[in-house]
């Protein structure tokens, strides 16, 4: 059951109710995870914590810091059915008449789960999240830096199918005026480093941990820490795993030798290593000094050229904030803008052959001061299309836009220069399918046009390519979504009984 109305006293004294019932548990541990610019003390009330923790965080865990910036309480919590009226007794059933009547209504027996939202904090994403069936809290109090993390089952297998440890914890901790959590990569030599801006299955992975191994400094391939100071952009790590495909794994066999197998992530379709007797090659605050995007090709040799920025800023930030579901925070996204986006940016056209990459990165960096430069002006709507679906990034104000497949495939139509006759004409055909196709179609061009999305002139003589399997996948709905600070919008919108047009509001 979601609470978004309660007081800020109602909210302070929950967390007093949390700290009071943690109090009567004995404490196991506290560790320090040392994340460059920012220390966060962990408080442990479980020794089942510590092999995750040691196994994951392995490079940045500290017994002992001078200070630190966060606190992360850990616990294993193995009464889930009594937690929520702990909290506050205005989630008890049994002393609050109008929640009873509300469950009754809605007919639930029990209550299942709680979210609290706070505004101050975010409008999407819980303050105090418990699920009793799934069995975990999570709780931030931003106010005290004070975050909690309680679990019912805390073994492997089961625990790992989580993801990497504490990344949500660690996303809010970082979100500061100065520093944010990444979904990237990043590699270097000789104390120049490389950023490296691509959604996953783009190849910036095994081309970040093979280049490791053969000797390039490392951050991260996956997870990192982006912190400005002055002029510079550091970065710094935060796990000492790695996640492979089953493929990956075979292609780099030889060379993980050392490293420890963690687990199977618990899907099988990732393998998951400790990679500590690589530390040496690991750098904290490292400084960032072009942004490469990677991208598989089919050309038997690998090439880097200087590209266009909107691409790879639009994969970058789309993917952390994905990641961290923070899709509707613009301010973060402009802030991770004005991080990256006065560097070269290069296109890396990767080949087949691993090792030919690898070596062609590091000729490419042993002659980084010979390198081509190029001066690229691009216009402010950021478009990039990548596995059949569409995000738009608009660089001024931060807001990002998404289409679905279907919604896609009309777009590449348009933006290759195909007539609105011509695709109307094709759409059509759906008719029996979605009696409204054709006003939809109007609407998402009313849309685009309003969103600053530019696109070519018509051309009468460009064919239209409808994917017919996208049509039906998405159940013949063109949708372009709006993830902006208030709320997320439909852009393509719907008519109401009594005629009118307004813009339908999907809280996702």
């Amino acid at each position: 059951m979601r609470f978004d109305n309660l007081t800020q006293q109602e909210i302070r004294e929950c967390f007093t109710n949390i700290d009071l019932y943690l109090s009567s548990k004995e404490q196991k541990f506290i560790k320090y995870v040392d994340l460059g610019c920012t220390v966060v003390r962990l408080v442990g009330y479980s020794d089942e914590f510590l092999p995750h923790i040691e196994k994951q965080l392995t490079f940045v865990l500290r017994d002992s810091a001078p200070k630190y910036d966060a606190t992360l309480i850990l616990w294993k919590e193995t009464d889930f059915d009594n937690l929520i009226p702990k909290v506050s007794q205005n989630f008890n059933p049994r002393t609050n008449m109008r929640l009873r009547i509300d469950m009754l209504y809605k007919k639930n027996t029990s209550l299942d789960w709680l979210s609290i939202i706070d505004k101050n904090f975010s409008k999407t994403k819980p303050l105090i999240e418990i699920q009793r069936l799934r069995g975990f809290f999570i709780g931030n109090d931003y106010e005290t830096n004070t975050y909690y993390y309680g679990v019912k089952n805390l073994e492997p297998e089961e625990f790992i199918k989580e993801g990497h440890l504490f990344v949500q914890f660690f996303n809010n901790i970082l979100k500061t005026p100065v520093s944010n959590l990444a979904h990237g990569a990043v590699i270097g030599l000789n104390g120049n480093g490389i950023l490296m801006c691509a959604r996953g299955q783009r190849g910036k992975s095994t081309l970040a941990v093979l280049s490791m191994i053969k000797g390039f400094e490392y951050v991260s391939d996956d997870y990192l820490i982006l912190h400005k100071k002055g002029n510079e952009l550091l970065s710094s790590p935060i796990y000492s795993i790695i996640t492979l495909s089953p493929k990956m794994y075979n292609e780099l066999y030889d060379y993980l030798d050392g490293s420890r197998f963690v687990s199977n992530n618990a899907r099988k379709d990732k393998y998951v290593f400790n990679i500590s007797n690589f530390h040496d090659r690991f750098r904290m605050n490292y400084p960032i000094k072009i942004c490469l995007f990677p991208e598989i090709v089919t050309d038997k040799e690998p090439s880097i050229h200087p590209c266009e920025k909107g691409r790879a800023i639009c994969q970058l930030i789309h993917s952390t904030l994905m990641q961290t579901q923070d899709l509707n925070d613009n301010k973060t996204v402009k802030k991770m803008m004005d991080m990256v986006k006065d560097f070269e940016f290069y296109k890396f056209n990767l080949c087949h052959n691993i090792e030919k990459n690898t070596e062609f990165l590091r000729d490419f960096m042993n002659n980084f001061d010979k390198r081509e430069r190029k001066t690229i002006t691009e216009d402010k709507i950021y478009i990039d299309i990548t596995f059949d679906l569409a995000s738009i990034l608009n660089s001024d104000t931060g807001i990002i836009y998404t289409m679905n497949k279907f919604a896609t495939n009309v777009l590449e139509n348009l933006k290759r220069g195909v007539s609105r006759e011509a695709l109307k004409t094709c759409l059509k055909q759906f008719l029996s399918k979605n009696e409204n196709i054709l006003r939809d179609f109007e609407l998402f061009l009313e849309a685009v046009e309003a969103k600053g999305i530019l696109l070519p002139p018509a051309n009468q003589d460009t064919q239209a390519e409808i994917n017919l399997e996208f049509a039906e996948e998405n159940n013949y709905k063109l949708s372009f979504v709006e993830h902006a600070e208030e709320e997320y919008k439909e852009l393509v919108k719907e008519r109401v009984e009594n005629k009118e047009i307004k813009n339908e509001l999907c809280i996702k």
